[in-house]
């Protein structure tokens, strides 16, 4: 005896819709399907399943008792299927297990942060691994699993390249200051101070991406006397009177370091953060999808309050 599983279903559907016709449309098949999938199951079994005896009128289907006792069987089964869709369905929406996630400084002062407390407090199941992010390997490292959420910066006005199988997604824009050594002159015009000496930053940099905007934008020199790819840095370096520089409102925030004078100028844009991870037919995973809405909630809160 060999019993088609899927037969018991059928079965099962009979007895709880009443009928052939019941079953046939809660299993979407044709009456005369579900009335050869009864007589197959009979073959399998050698039993006479229902009782045909009592057909015609009003009155409900009958089982034998072989019927009635596959029938327990029958739910028996459906219920470990329905346990089993069930674990599955939980286990894909659960907020469980690790993450890895990249960032830098100044996003982790600025919004991140709050992001990473209120998730460790709503998703204590969550493992989320924070490393400095680095801004030339991210997208490679993303691709590779290496790391499973990314911030990324660029200038506001330049596209980010997305490659296949990544999703990138803006979340906040960093507006640029003129930080300058208080022993410069006051200018409200950069063109004042263009042939003083700047910090640049590395070509595929926020920083270096605006530097080079500006240059072409307003015609001015500005010559690159440092190369800084931390800000931090590039504060020290202004604090000590060695050159100005273009810093993100967020870079300072938090302690701008004495002897420096911050001018806000028009022109200068802004540096964008925004946020990678994997795209396909399974990913963002659960966890991915709630740490990158804790990161754009943050963000969207940040923007709110400045």
């Amino acid at each position: 005896m060999s019993i088609d599983p899927r037969r018991l279903v059928v079965l099962r559907a009979v007895e709880r819709h009443g009928g052939v016709v019941g079953a046939a449309s809660a299993l979407h098949l044709s009456p005369s399907a579900v009335s050869q999938q009864l007589a197959t199951l009979e073959r399998e079994t050698g039993f006479v399943l229902v009782d045909r005896s009592r057909r015609g009128g009003q009155r409900p289907i009958a089982f034998t008792t072989a019927g009635r006792r596959l029938m327990s069987h029958a739910d028996a089964l459906v219920q470990v299927l329905d346990d089993a869709e069930a674990e599955l369905n939980a286990l894909a929406d659960a907020v469980t297990g690790p993450v890895t996630f990249a960032a830098f400084v100044t996003a982790l002062r600025g919004f991140a942060g709050t992001a990473i407390v209120e998730l460790a407090a709503q998703h204590p199941g969550l493992d989320l691994s924070v490393h400095q992010v680095n801004d030339l390997t991210a997208s490679a490292d993303v691709l590779a699993g290496r790391t499973d959420v990314a911030l990324v910066e660029d200038d506001a006005q330049r596209r980010r390249p997305v490659a296949r199988g990544l999703r990138y997604e803006p979340l906040f824009d960093d507006p640029f200051r003129v930080v300058v050594p208080d022993g410069w002159p006051e200018f409200d015009d950069l063109a004042t101070v263009a042939e003083r000496p700047w910090i640049d930053g590395p070509p595929d940099s926020a920083v270096g991406q605006a530097m080079r905007r500006v240059r072409q934008t307003s015609v001015l020199r500005l010559p690159a006397a440092h190369l800084c790819q931390d800000f931090t840095a590039a504060l020290v370096l202004v604090s000590a009177g060695l050159a100005g520089a273009l810093v993100p409102v967020l870079a300072l925030t938090a302690s701008a370091p004495t002897g420096v004078r911050e001018v806000t100028l028009p022109g200068l844009g802004s540096r964008r953060i925004g946020v990678l991870y994997r795209r396909s037919r399974n990913e963002p995973t659960p966890v991915v999808r709630t740490v990158v809405d804790a990161l754009r909630a943050a963000a969207a809160a940040a923007d709110a309050d400045r």
